[in-house]
Order: C-alpha cells, then sequence, then structure tokens
C-alpha cells in the first residue's frame, strides 16, 4: 500500500492541497494481477476509486451455451476490455474508456443485456417500430430468464483477461485480424507507432 500527497487541484472544488492517492497491488481471481487506486480530497470529500488490470494473457474468445435455468448460474468474468455478444437478443457490449471489470452470472449479464435494450429501443425514432422491437426483445429475454430458451454468451477479450466458468464452455484464440477489428477501451501504443 502506498500513500502520495499530490500538489494538483481537485476535479471537484478545484482547491489544490488536499487531494491524496493510495494504491494498492491486489491479486484478484480470475483477472490476476492488479492495481487498486483511490484519489480523495480533504477539502470537498470528493472520492474516486479505480482497479486496473496489470496483466495481459493472450487474445481469446470464451462461448458457453445456457441451455436450461441451471446454466444461469454459470460464472462470468468480463475484464474492462472484453467485448460481450447475446446473438439472439441482438445484443453487443464493447468497452469503452468508462468500462469496468465485473464478476456475476449468466442470469445478471442478462439483467445488464435488457438494461441496455430498453434504452436503446427508447432511442428509436418510430413508435410503432419501437412497440415491436421491446415486445420482441422482452419476449425472448423473458424465456432466456426462464431457461426455456437457449442463447449464446461469447466474450471477445484482446488481453484475454475474461473468461466464463464451465465445463462447457469452448475457448479459442484470437486471430491476429479479429484482435484488429476490437474496441479495447484503452489507449493502445504500439512501439512502432513512435517511430
Amino acid at each position: 500500500m502506498k500513500f502520495v500527497h499530490i500538489d494538483s487541484p481537485c476535479p471537484m472544488c478545484r482547491v489544490t492541497g488536499g487531494l491524496s492517492m493510495l494504491t494498492t497491488s491486489l491479486d484478484v481471481p480470475y483477472f490476476g494481477e492488479g492495481l487498486e487506486t483511490t484519489l480523495h480530497c480533504e477539502n470537498c470529500g470528493f472520492r474516486h476509486a479505480d482497479f486496473m488490470i496489470l496483466g495481459q494473457k493472450e487474445p481469446l474468445r470464451v462461448t458457453f451455451r445456457a441451455q436450461n435455468e441451471q446454466d444461469l448460474s454459470v460464472r462470468v468474468i468480463r475484464s474492462n476490455s472484453g467485448t460481450m455478444r447475446i446473438p439472439e437478443l441482438g445484443f453487443l457490449a464493447e468497452p469503452t474508456p468508462l468500462s469496468d471489470s465485473y464478476v456475476s452470472n449468466v442470469e445478471g449479464v442478462l439483467e445488464r443485456a435488457k438494461d441496455v435494450l430498453l434504452t436503446a429501443v427508447e432511442f428509436h425514432g418510430d413508435e410503432a417500430e419501437k412497440g415491436k422491437l421491446l415486445e420482441h426483445y422482452l419476449s425472448n429475454w423473458e424465456q432466456m430468464h426462464n431457461g426455456r430458451m437457449p442463447f449464446t454468451i461469447e466474450i471477445d477479450d484482446p488481453f484475454g483477461n475474461s473468461a466464463i466458468v464451465s465445463d462447457r464452455v469452448e475457448k479459442r484464440a484470437l486471430t491476429e485480424d479479429e484482435v484488429a477489428l476490437l474496441k479495447t477501451g484503452y489507449v493502445v501504443l504500439d512501439k512502432s507507432d513512435l517511430a
């Protein structure tokens, strides 16, 4: 654990002199070594915590086919660089610089997908089409959520830090072309980019 006083203005109150940062190295199951940072302003109470995965593995795709209600409890680990898909819902979640890593289960992933899809439908312009889309998504989601409709969860991770914990999960390496098409949520520079 390392504590550092920062001589910089607080992002909230803009007062200089009260900002400090605490960093802690952690070994987190499934994610590996990481660095937790917490910023705190003694002046206004501002607080911001973040976690960064320090390790990198080979790029991979993990795929799981949920077939029944018991499969809803299968553990899902999505790193902040993972692109997640549920093709049967037309769901795609790509990483952004604000993406969080999380550990959940298949049911939790479905809940997150529902929230995203409901928000996306709201932005659809045509009211009649919006109603049809909503009915379609919710009908399929409900069947999946009750274990009556098989579906697939797929995660592509260019840094290899995502996982689905089941003996039925399929894993394969991503090709260089597949990795090049993925968003990472990070700004990534290669040494050759700097030359």
